[in-house]
């Protein structure tokens, strides 16, 4: 009986260490339409779509294995190892299927409310996730009631996480009109395919974000550190390698 006991409190603190975390992701790809994209954990059954840019959250914990498919892509598995629940964010590479080429002749037009002349021209510019958090943080009349609720229901947290994504992605194609995908794979060695992925890495280092911010920021200081940051980069691509090969 007292064998049975000791078992079963092995096995209740081992499940318990391994409870499952939140984890923060992003597609990456050369292809710009990220959004939409289904991502599920295997092992859980629980499933999501990503969000604009490719961000997801989802529950994991280490073995976990996460399937990634969407109409554009080739479909991928990730099996969830100690060094991605290391990490603050994973990045997901993920192929073009032929059906994303179709797509590559759209065009965009942009129409603002100043061009409209709805707004003054010379006025302060929000973003989009801007005014989503001005908005959550302000309210009309003496009690300001959206402040309220949406303190109570963290929707303020989650919207200030929108805005700095959103300033991820402002950053990303700052760092690309100053180096493009080209100059990063002549430059630095980094494969076509992980290009737009080590630009998301890249803008998330603190250094970087540093000489981005700066309006006489250092191109020689940015492409210095670029190359530092493109070894280590170069050698997760060949680990993520070397266990795509040990799986198959």
């Amino acid at each position: 009986m007292r064998g049975i006991l000791c078992l079963f409190l092995f096995f209740s603190i081992a499940g318990f260490s391994q409870e499952r975390e939140w984890l923060q992701g992003k597609i990456v790809s050369r292809s710009k339409l990220l959004s939409g994209i289904y991502v599920a954990n295997v092992n859980t059954g629980e499933s999501v779509l990503t969000g604009k840019g490719g961000y997801f959250e989802l529950m994991g914990r280490e073995n976990d294995t996460l399937m990634f498919s969407g109409s554009l892509f080739i479909g991928y598995r990730r099996a969830l190892d100690e060094i991605d629940m290391k990490k603050e964010m994973i990045f997901i590479p993920l192929e073009e299927n032929d059906l994303s080429y179709q797509l590559s002749e759209i065009m965009i037009y942009k129409v603002s409310a100043e061009s409209l002349g709805i707004v003054p021209k010379g006025r302060k510019k929000l973003t989009p996730a801007e005014r989503r958090l001005y908005t959550a943080n302000s309210g009309g009349g003496l009690i300001p009631i959206d402040m309220i609720v949406n303190a109570i229901t963290g929707r303020t947290k989650m919207l200030k996480k929108a805005l700095e994504y959103e300033k991820g992605e402002m950053r990303k194609e700052k760092l690309l009109r100053i180096f493009d995908e080209k100059f990063i794979v002549d430059n630095f060695g980094i494969p076509a395919a992980y290009v737009q992925g080590f630009v998301y890495n890249a803008v998330a280092d603190p250094e970087v974000v540093s000489i981005l911010n700066d309006k006489v920021g250092s191109k020689g200081a940015l492409q210095m550190r670029l190359g530092v940051l493109a070894m280590s980069f170069n050698e997760m691509i060949q680990e993520k390698d070397q266990r795509t090969k040990a799986v198959k």
